[in-house]
Parts: C-alpha cells; sequence; structure tokens
C-alpha cells in the first residue's frame, strides 16, 4: 500500500513538474510572439545610493513609453570604473548606454570601444541645437568626432563671501574681473578683517591641475594641449611659454609673498577650500557648480545670502577655465545602437536633464534649461555665463598622466623647489617619457 501510495505521489509531482515546464513554454512562445521583451543596460558612474533616487523615475519612465523594453540601471564608483570600463570594453561588455567621465572616455574611445555619436547627433536637430557649440566644441575632437554626448558639465568660477567685501570697504556687487583684481581685494580683506581673502590649495591632484590649465588658458587663450600634435601648446610657442611662466610665478608669490591665504596650501586640495568658505574662514576661493549642493542652504537665502559668485578671474586673453565634460556613450559593441541613442536622448530631454543636473549638482547644459525656476538664484548667472568661454583638458587617452605631471610641476613651481622654466621643463619631460602610444 505505502509503494502504491508513493508512486502515486511520484507521478503527480512529475506530472505536476512537467505542466510548469509546459506553461513556461507556453510563456516564452507567447514572449516570442510579440517579438520578444529587449532588455537596456544604463551605467552611471559614481555612488549608487547618490544615482538611484535620481535615474529611477528616468528609468521608469522610459519603460513606460517603450513597453517592449526593460531598463536595466546600475551604478559604478569612480574608482572602480578606472580599470573596470576598459576591461569591458575589451570584452565588448559595457552597457548599452555607458555614462563616461573624461579620464576614462578618450581611452575607451582611442581603443576603438565607443561609437563616435556625432552624426546622431546632428540628425537630431532640437538636441544639437539645445547644447551650446562652446560646450561641443570641449566634448569633441579636433576632426569633429563626438563619442560621448554632454550631460554632466562644471566650470571653474570664483566664489566670494559678500560680507566680508562689505566689512573691507569693497563692493559686494563688483567682485573681482582679473587676477590682478583678485589678488588686489584679497590683500585688502586680509588687511581690513584677518580673514585669509583668498582660500588656496595646491596638493598635487587633478583638480589643482584644472586649476592651473585655467590660469593657462585665460594668460594664453588656448587649450594646454593639442590634441593633433599629441604634446603641451607651450612646447614649440616662446609666447606660450613666456605667459605659463608668468602663471606658474603668480602661483609662488600667491603661496609665499602675498600673505592672503590660509595656511598650509600644499596641504589642501583645491575642493578642500570649500569646506572653509562655508565656515567663514576664507573669503574667496577658486570652484565650480559643484559647490551649489554643500553651500545650498546659504545660496537657498536669495538676495540674503552671503554668498556670491563671478567669472573665473581674467588673465591677458580673458577668462578661460577649463570645463569638466562627462556624459553618456554608446559602446562599439552594442547590438542595438537604435535603442541606445533613443536612451541617450530620452536622458537628455529636458526634463531628465534638469532633474541629472540639480540632484546632482551640475550646471544647465541645455539652452533650455536655463530659464527654469531650479536656475534661478543669483549666483548661477555667472556660472551659466563661464559656459561661453570654457576651454578644454588634454583630449587624449594619457589623460591621467598627462595631468598629474601638470600638478606635480606647478606644485613645483608654487612652493619653489623649482623655478617656472625648470617645472615647465619637468611637465615636459615626463610626458614625453610615460606617453603610450
Amino acid at each position: 500500500m505505502k509503494k502504491r501510495v508513493l508512486a502515486i505521489l511520484l507521478c503527480a509531482a512529475m506530472t505536476m513538474s512537467m505542466v510548469a515546464c509546459g506553461g513556461e513554454s507556453k510563456k516564452e512562445e507567447t514572449t516570442s510572439e510579440k517579438g520578444g521583451a529587449k532588455e537596456i543596460s544604463v551605467l552611471r558612474l559614481g555612488d549608487i545610493a547618490k544615482a538611484e533616487p535620481i535615474f529611477a523615475p528616468i528609468m521608469e519612465s522610459y519603460e513606460e513609453a517603450n513597453p517592449d523594453i526593460t531598463v536595466k540601471f546600475d551604478a559604478m564608483a569612480w574608482a572602480e570604473a578606472t580599470t573596470k570600463l576598459k576591461l569591458l570594453g575589451a570584452q565588448g561588455d559595457l552597457p548599452d548606454v555607458t555614462f563616461v567621465n573624461i579620464q576614462n572616455g578618450w581611452d575607451l574611445a582611442e581603443s576603438g570601444y565607443l561609437t563616435d555619436l556625432s552624426e546622431l547627433f546632428a540628425s537630431d536637430s532640437s538636441l544639437s541645437a539645445d547644447i551650446p557649440q562652446s560646450i561641443i566644441d570641449v566634448a569633441s575632437t579636433e576632426d569633429g568626432k563626438l563619442y560621448w554626448i554632454p550631460s554632466a558639465t562644471g566650470a571653474f568660477g570664483l566664489w566670494y563671501n559678500k560680507e566680508y567685501f562689505e566689512q573691507a570697504g569693497l563692493d559686494p556687487n563688483s567682485p573681482p574681473e582679473t587676477v590682478e583684481e583678485m589678488i588686489s581685494m584679497a590683500k585688502t580683506i586680509t588687511e581690513k578683517t584677518g580673514i585669509p581673502g583668498l582660500g588656496w590649495g595646491i596638493t598635487a591632484t587633478e583638480d589643482f591641475a584644472n586649476i592651473t590649465e585655467s590660469f593657462y588658458s585665460s594668460y594664453t587663450g588656448v587649450d594646454i594641449w593639442s590634441d593633433g600634435d599629441k604634446k603641451f601648446t607651450f612646447e614649440d610657442n616662446e609666447e606660450n611659454r613666456a605667459l605659463f611662466v608668468e602663471v606658474l610665478n603668480e602661483f609662488a608669490a600667491i603661496t609665499n609673498d602675498y600673505g592672503i591665504t590660509q595656511a598650509n596650501s600644499i596641504e589642501q586640495n583645491p575642493f578642500g577650500i570649500r569646506t572653509l568658505f562655508r565656515d567663514g574662514e576664507v573669503a574667496m576661493y577658486l570652484d565650480g557648480v559643484w559647490a551649489v549642493k554643500e553651500l545650498k542652504e546659504e545660496l537657498d537665502k536669495g538676495k540674503e545670502s552671503k554668498f556670491n559668485t563671478a567669472l573665473f578671474p581674467a588673465g591677458p586673453a580673458g577668462s578661460h577655465p577649463i570645463l569638466g565634460c562627462d556624459g553618456w556613450s554608446i559602446p562599439e559593441a552594442c547590438e542595438d545602437k537604435e535603442d541606445a541613442w533613443k536612451m541617450v536622448q530620452h536622458l537628455m530631454s529636458n526634463e531628465n536633464q534638469t532633474r541629472h543636473a540639480t540632484e546632482w549638482g551640475l550646471l544647465p547644459i541645455l539652452e533650455s534649461e536655463k530659464e527654469m525656476d531650479e536656475f534661478s538664484g543669483e549666483y548661477w548667472n555667472a556660472l551659466v555665463e563661464q559656459l561661453d568661454t570654457v576651454s578644454a583638458r588634454p583630449k587624449d587617452k594619457n589623460v591621467a598622466m598627462i595631468e598629474q605631471a601638470i600638478a606635480d610641476g606647478a606644485q613645483a613651481a608654487a612652493t619653489r623647489k623649482m623655478t617656472a622654466d625648470k617645472a615647465i621643463d619637468f611637465m615636459i619631460e615626463t610626458v614625453h617619457s610615460n606617453y603610450v602610444e
């Protein structure tokens, strides 16, 4: 009897298993008949805890508009991306829409892992008209190739404390326009208030390299790196070299002679000055849109806010800070570039890009964003205006090495461990010795 019961149970179990498999098979046939539920993968660099709340609604709205597509969204830490993106590219496994930053993007592009999006971009008259040409120039190669659509941008400007200007007898509505005026006003503020007039950080990091590049372009009017020649623009140009010597000598004077900065400049990363500025320990410092999120409580006071922004201090050639310009790419190995491009267009729509910019802390890159309430604060004026005159970081897969050489040389000049001329020679020799074709 027991054997018979066991047999019946076993038979029933087998029957249920067959029904279940048959049901699954039927489900697959139904899906196939509908054309198949396609999946598109999207990757944003950065903290997933920060990215998820921003992009979840954006991904959901894409799925609603494209019911035959499922979106797989993920984020990757910046440090991890430096090595992992290249590995994924070599394996043909980069996500269908991959966010890249400058240090990874040029390497991936020169390795052949990214699609040139210039024709797709040009074919979208609405999107191409909505992004300023100055930004496209920074993001594209000399021959017009565009490997990612700019989405996350930020240019350096001058942040200043209006209260300290008033205490020093300066007009808070007339911030410094030139490097000379910045130094002069910093001296006045330091003398009248006892507060360092200029926050100054020269730790040899990417950030200090970007500050140096911004001064260089503001003195010379050209980018610091020639993409076509694959060398510095001061290597064979005596005028540019002489102007760069002026920049580095000014760095040394700011660091050592004027008495206008906080202590231990060499121990401070430029962005580390943000906390000192927020807490009223310095009157001015150089930063970009990235500061808005951290200073927002004070900025939200509107006209009563003690903080405001000005253009990056102009040199002989005007105000030309470098632009950080990251964005959305499509891998060359992507099997469905049409749907991937539709996703890029969705991400770059006014509503979604504004959400990305305001919640991450980015400039309003689209012309159509600039009139929106989210960017109506007085402090946005200079940050947005700066976009018209920006310069580019090196467009080269060796950008990390190049900028480290710039930072090391500039710091050596600022601390007078090297003369300006020797620091420039150091940059040239370091890059030539370590350049990877």
